[in-house]
């Protein structure tokens, strides 16, 4: 029958020429290059409490808020190199003194409801987080004083008291929220159970299903970039030991966040891609330089703490190789303002040792000590955030080694940030800053943000470089202006060093080879592991 086709089809063609051609059709469609198309699902495995899915409360809310990526979008993304992506803006202008901002959101775009995004979305947005009664201090801190303005329905703009370069960052954390649905509404009201139910976002998925384990989303039929899969559901699991267990089973697909233990597992899991990215996260020993503090005042001492730690060991002991030594309050990850040149002093307990003999405290009985006075103090640290106790010990004990004790303080990470860091009242504490994507640090380190209230925590004295330096950061979006600016400030803080920077964690996802598409940038925030999941495909054809 076959045969009788081709001659059917040959008839006045010499049958050679064409099986020939035929040969080359198929040769051509089989080696031709897949194509994504729409169809298929991916489930993911995620270890503790689902997230609440509210946006703008994740900071004041239990679980894990990288679901928020899914559903809700920003204006802009900003990229570890410093360029912008749109996302619900379409393009954007500063005016020559950089102090005010305007956005064109993109045409057409719309609610996964169905309704028109507008400005007005953006400027509620804006007045939500700006309310006093709003219960996210950083948000509500980086937004204080701008005006934002909804100049018509697809133009918005805002106007900053000051030049903030970094305004576009602030902007990537701030997910629009419909107005629609949720404008009239108090504070308390919108931080409450009641809008999580059904939410409505501009995100590539949308809700289907929530319950205490399980979030089931579809693809949102309105979506400016809607997705190749159909569905996108997330597993809440009590232990990483059950959630690995799951992806080993091909009960998920995907995995994120791993430990160390998990990482080196699933790299020997062959239907799997084990997957890595820098973060902006860093850990430091942040040191009390308060007058009344009498141990770091004196710079040869702060010079000895850095010597004295051994990142290296932090790292390969405590967090199983799984991050990279931090330099500075500028991360590695933020590639075009990180200065390799301003780097803290290296390990060397001889070194350390040194200093203190000549700062004046002499080694007695195992201990340093100056007047009378023995070189011990507090250490205060998270207990309820892995791995930063282990930490803190580990460096305790390397301290110790050149005769300065720290004691360790564990507490919760409530009490760290009320009743230590937020009134001063610490001498060494270990903490955790995520700076995001922007290198600027003006609200960790200009003296202006010193007092009762602000996030210079550390209280060191006024220095006009380093003041300058970050007011110079801030002061234009010109990236290699700002990167000389940032340079310098990375060179006279390692001078001071008002803190002591360990290390910066690394990120680590699996996922199962049979879904595509799948990229991380050089660095990210968790929940930018979504940022391309609109890419993501199972289902392929030629």
């Amino acid at each position: 029958m076959i045969r009788r086709g081709l001659l059917a089809l040959g008839a006045g063609v010499p049958l050679l020429a064409l099986i020939t051609v035929l040969v080359l059709v198929f040769r051509g469609v089989i080696l031709s290059p897949e194509a994504p198309r729409p169809g298929g699902a991916y489930v993911e495995g995620l270890v503790g409490q689902l997230g609440s899915l509210n946006p703008l409360f994740g900071e004041a809310t239990a679980g894990s808020n990288d679901l928020d990526a899914l559903l809700f979008e920003p204006l802009v993304r900003v990229l570890p190199t410093g360029a912008i992506q749109g996302r619900l803006a379409s393009r954007w202008d500063v005016s020559p003194d950089g102090r005010t901002y305007s956005f064109t959101l993109r045409p057409n775009t719309h609610w996964s409801d169905g309704s028109p995004v507008t400005a007005d979305d953006i400027v509620f947005t804006v007045r939500t987080v700006q309310d006093p009664q709003f219960p996210g201090a950083l948000l509500n801190q980086s937004w204080k004083d701008i005006i934002a303005t909804a100049v018509d329905s697809q133009h918005v703009r805002f106007a900053l008291p000051g030049h903030n370069a970094g305004f576009l960052a602030n902007l990537q954390l701030l997910y629009i929220v419909p107005a629609h649905l949720l404008a009239g509404k108090s504070v308390a009201e919108l931080a409450s159970a009641s809008p999580n139910l059904n939410p409505v976002g501009t995100g590539p998925f949308r809700l289907v299903d929530q319950s205490a384990d399980r979030i089931q989303l579809e693809r949102n039929p309105f979506a400016w970039r809607g997705p190749w899969l159909n569905t996108l559901t997330i597993r809440s699991f009590s232990s990483q030991q059950a959630a690995l267990d799951a992806l080993d089973r091909g009960q998920v697909d995907g995995l994120a966040n791993l430990s160390p233990s998990g990482t080196e597992r699933e790299r020997g899991n062959k239907q799997v891609n084990v997957l890595t990215a820098s973060t902006y996260q860093y850990a430091e020993l942040l040191l009390n330089l308060k007058p009344e503090e009498p141990y770091f005042q004196d710079v040869k001492v702060r010079q000895a703490i850095a010597k004295a730690i051994d990142r290296t060991a932090i790292i390969g002991e405590v967090l199983g190789g799984q991050a990279i030594p931090d330099d500075g309050p500028i991360p590695r990850s933020i590639t075009w303002a990180y200065d390799a040149a301003a780097q803290q002093p290296p390990h060397d307990v001889a070194g350390a040792g040194k200093l203190l003999d000549d700062a004046g405290w002499a080694m007695v009985n195992g201990v340093r000590t100056k007047g009378g006075t023995s070189l011990s103090f507090c250490l205060t640290v998270s207990s309820d955030v892995p791995p930063y106790q282990r930490v803190a010990e580990k460096v305790a004990e390397q301290l110790a080694e050149v005769g300065i004790v720290a004691e360790v303080r564990p507490v919760t990470t409530a009490s760290l940030i009320h009743d230590y860091l937020n009134p001063r009242a610490f001498d060494m504490t270990l903490t955790a800053f995520d700076n995001g994507p922007d290198p600027d640090v003006y609200t960790f380190w200009h003296s202006s943000q010193a007092h009762t209230g602000g996030f210079n925590f550390a209280g060191m004295k006024k220095n006009v470089f380093i003041d300058g330096d970050l007011e110079d950061g801030r002061n234009t979006l010109d990236l290699a202006t700002r990167a000389k600016a940032y340079a310098t400030f990375q060179e006279d803080f390692a001078k001071e060093i008002p803190a002591v920077f360990l290390y910066s964690p690394r990120y680590v996802m699996a996922i199962s080879k049979k879904i595509h598409g799948v990229r991380l940038d050089s660095a990210i925030e968790p929940e930018e592991r979504y940022a391309y999941v609109s890419d993501w495909y199972v289902e392929v054809g030629r």
